[in-house]
């Protein structure tokens, strides 16, 4: 495809600078690209699929996208084309030195249920918390006997006569 050498410059910078570029599936040459003035999606698509065959970018597809990722000899290839010194990298390839972040977890207040922490205070973990009491506690009706909730602990019963538990007056 015949195509401007300062089209081609502009989609190899773009490439170079983010180390992936992002291209629509729509090959109508009134769509646009976004990040490019005055370049066609159907100009980009053909650019990199040139680098795509010679193994310069790795592509991913979805979602009607294409993303485009520079491979080590992309970037070889298109910093001897821009004509960049060996110190200029993309932005994929950068590290992020983030002053406000730290490795510690914080520490949060209130009961904990860590077994190591338990064990090391010497304390079980029934001491702390009521919170296993009342998950696993079993309800029994106090109302009438044979109840729903009476019933559904005699399941061997129930099994044996094939019969559906009577419901007289809950539902604990």
């Amino acid at each position: 495809m015949v195509m401007p050498l300062a089209n081609l410059k502009a989609i190899y910078e773009l490439l170079f600078k983010d180390g992936v570029i992002v291209v629509k599936k729509d090959r109508r040459p009134q769509s646009m690209h976004p990040d490019l003035n005055g370049v066609n999606n159907l100009k980009v698509i053909r650019a990199v699929g040139s680098l795509k065959t010679k193994g310069y970018v790795r592509e991913t597809f979805a979602w009607k996208h294409a993303y485009y990722y520079l491979t080590n000899e992309g970037i070889w290839y298109l910093r001897d084309y821009l004509h960049l010194p060996p110190e200029i990298m993309p932005r994929t390839l950068h590290r992020i030195c983030r002053p406000g972040f730290s490795a510690r977890v914080q520490s949060v207040k209130g009961p904990r249920s860590s077994i190591s922490e338990l064990k090391a205070k010497g304390k079980t973990q029934e001491g702390v918390t009521d919170r296993h009491v009342y998950r696993y506690k079993r309800k029994k009706c106090e109302c009438v006997p044979g109840s729903l909730s009476e019933a559904l602990h005699m399941d061997s019963i129930q099994r044996r006569s094939q019969k559906p538990p009577r419901m007289r007056c809950c539902f604990h």
